[in-house]
C-alpha cells in the first residue's frame, strides 16, 4: 500500500525523526484525550512523563510509574501530587537504599499530612476559605456570638485579597447564619459567606447585587445557586477566570445555555461566540464563526466538532495562532494534512495530541523518537 492509500504510512518515512521532532511527539501524545492506557505505558517505558501531571490518567498508569526504573519517570510521579498511599508505599519500597530514599520519604510525608487534611477539612472549608487557627477552634453558636465576633472584623480595603474567615465558613451550612452575616456593612464577612457552596435565594440576590466586585466574582466561583444573570454580565464584562477557578464563569453550571443564538450577529465578538453554545445551533453556524472576522470567534469555531474536514484544515493556517492551535488538534483534519502537521516540529506537539492519530500510530511515533533519542 502506497503513501497515497494509506497517509500515515508516510509518517514514518524516513523512520527517524529528528531529535526535536520526536520530543515534540511525546510531548503531545502525553496531552492526547483519545490515547488509550497502553499508549501511555508505552511513554513511560521510553522514559516520558511530563503527561503524569495529568488529573484524568488511569490508575493503572501512576503503578506503572511509581515501579519504573526511569528516575524522570518515578520523579515526575512523586511531584505529581496523584499517588495515593498505597502507591508511594510502593515507590518507596523500589527505592529503598538509594539516595533519593529520604527525600522521597519526606514527600511521602507531606503527602499523607495534605491527605489528612483533605479528609479532616470541615464541608465549607474550600478553595478560597482560610483554615481555621486551629484543629479544635469552635465557630460561633448562637446569634449574639454571631454578631459579637462579625464586630470584631477589621475593615478592609476593596483592593486587598481575600479569604473567607474560617468561623464563616463553618456556619455555611447554617441559612439563618448566612442572612444574618450576608447584611453586614463588614466587606470581609460578606466576601466569605459569598464563598459557601449553596445559599438562600434571599441571600444570593442580595450578594449578587453587592457594590464590591469581589463579592459578585466570588458567589459567582463557589455558590452553586449563583444567578445566571450575574454569571452571564462577568462573562460580559470580560472575565476569563482565576488560576484557583479556571473557566468561571461559562464553566459554571448555571451559566445561560439556551436563547444564546440571538447573539449570533451581535457586534461585540466575546457574545456573538456564545452562539455556538447554545442547543439549537447548527453546524452552518460553526461554519459561519469560521470564517468570522474575530480571531476569539474563529477559535471558538476550530474548537467546534462539526466542522467540515475543508474548514479544520483552512484553520490550521489562521493568522492566529490560539486558532491554529485549536485547528490542529481538530478530529476531522484530513489524515495527508495531519501527517504533514506531524512531521513539521513547529506544529508536531499540537498534531500530536490530536484524537484522530490511530492507536497503533502514537505507538510507532514512540518508537521512533526513543529510537532517534538512543
Amino acid at each position: 500500500m502506497d503513501h497515497q492509500q494509506d497517509p500515515w504510512a508516510a509518517l514514518l518515512h524516513p523512520p527517524v525523526p529528528s531529535a526535536r521532532l520526536g520530543q515534540e511527539w511525546l510531548g503531545g501524545i502525553g496531552l492526547n484525550p483519545a490515547a488509550p492506557e497502553g499508549v501511555l505505558l508505552a511513554l513511560l517505558d521510553v522514559g516520558h512523563a511530563d503527561f503524569l501531571l495529568r488529573s484524568n490518567l488511569p490508575p493503572a498508569v501512576l503503578d506503572a510509574a511509581v515501579a519504573s526504573p526511569h528516575r524522570r519517570v518515578w520523579g515526575r510521579a512523586a511531584d505529581s501530587g496523584r499517588l495515593s498511599a498505597a502507591q508511594w508505599e510502593r515507590l518507596l519500597t523500589a527505592r529503598a537504599g538509594q539516595p533519593e530514599h529520604a527525600l522521597l520519604t519526606e514527600l511521602a510525608t507531606d503527602a499523607a499530612a495534605h491527605r489528612e487534611r483533605a479528609a479532616g477539612r470541615a464541608p465549607g472549608q474550600r478553595r478560597g476559605v482560610a483554615p481555621a487557627p486551629e484543629a479544635d477552634a469552635r465557630p460561633p453558636g448562637t446569634p449574639e456570638e454571631i454578631a459579637e465576633l462579625a464586630d470584631a472584623v477589621p475593615d478592609i480595603d476593596p483592593r486587598d485579597r481575600t479569604y473567607a474567615l474560617w468561623w464563616v465558613a463553618a456556619l455555611f451550612d447554617d441559612p439563618d447564619a448566612m442572612r444574618q452575616l450576608a447584611g453586614s456593612p463588614r466587606l470581609w464577612i460578606r466576601r466569605s459567606v459569598a464563598r459557601a457552596p449553596r445559599l438562600p435565594a434571599d441571600v444570593v440576590e442580595l450578594l449578587a447585587r453587592d457594590e464590591d466586585f469581589a463579592v459578585r466574582l466570588f458567589l459567582t466561583e463557589s455558590c452553586d445557586d449563583a444567578p445566571s444573570w450575574l454569571l452571564f454580565d462577568l462573562w460580559a464584562d470580560g472575565w476569563d477566570g482565576s488560576f484557583s477557578f479556571p473557566g468561571r464563569p461559562r464553566n459554571h453550571p448555571n451559566f445561560p445555555r439556551a436563547d444564546l443564538l440571538r447573539f449570533a450577529d451581535d457586534p461585540h465578538p466575546r457574545l456573538r461566540l456564545l452562539a455556538l453554545d447554545d442547543p439549537a445551533a447548527t453546524a452552518a453556524l460553526a461554519e459561519q464563526f469560521a470564517h468570522d472576522p474575530d480571531p476569539e470567534v474563529r477559535s471558538r469555531a476550530a474548537e467546534d466538532p462539526r466542522l467540515a474536514p475543508a474548514t479544520a484544515a483552512a484553520l490550521t493556517t489562521d493568522q492566529s495562532a490560539d486558532v491554529r492551535h485549536h485547528a490542529h488538534r481538530h478530529p476531522a483534519l484530513p489524515p495527508a494534512l495531519l501527517v504533514a502537521l506531524l512531521q513539521d516540529p513547529a506544529t508536531a506537539g499540537n498534531a500530536a495530541a490530536n484524537p484522530a492519530v490511530p492507536a497503533a500510530v502514537l505507538h510507532r511515533m514512540i518508537a521512533a523518537a526513543a529510537e532517534r533519542a538512543e
